[in-house]
């Protein structure tokens, strides 16, 4: 689990629907549901993200992006930390 702010935000919620009650379980349940909403909203985030940017790049542009997206993460897999240097990122995306 993680640790962040919505982690925590989650437990201050817990208590105070839940209060201090001694029963774990209702708590534990309550929190799990919590952490699962939070999880299936950024799934429903990333997704409108990708349409949106589906429907700024056009169906003859996604296939270019695409092809350039893997071309970037075949070199960014070869890089020591998994990034492109910059003046190569701006190279790439101006030859396309």
């Amino acid at each position: 689990m993680s640790s962040g702010p919505t982690a925590k935000l989650i437990d201050e919620l817990v208590l105070a629907v839940g209060g201090a009650a001694p029963d774990a379980r209702s708590r534990h349940v309550l929190a799990q549901a919590l952490h699962g909403l939070v999880r299936v909203a950024r799934s429903e985030q990333l997704l409108d993200m990708q349409r949106d940017a589906a429907r700024a790049v056009g169906a003859h542009g996604r296939r270019e992006t695409r092809a350039l997206l893997r071309r970037l993460g075949t070199q960014g897999a070869r890089s020591s930390q998994g990034q492109l240097p910059l003046e190569l990122l701006v190279s790439e995306t101006d030859r396309a």
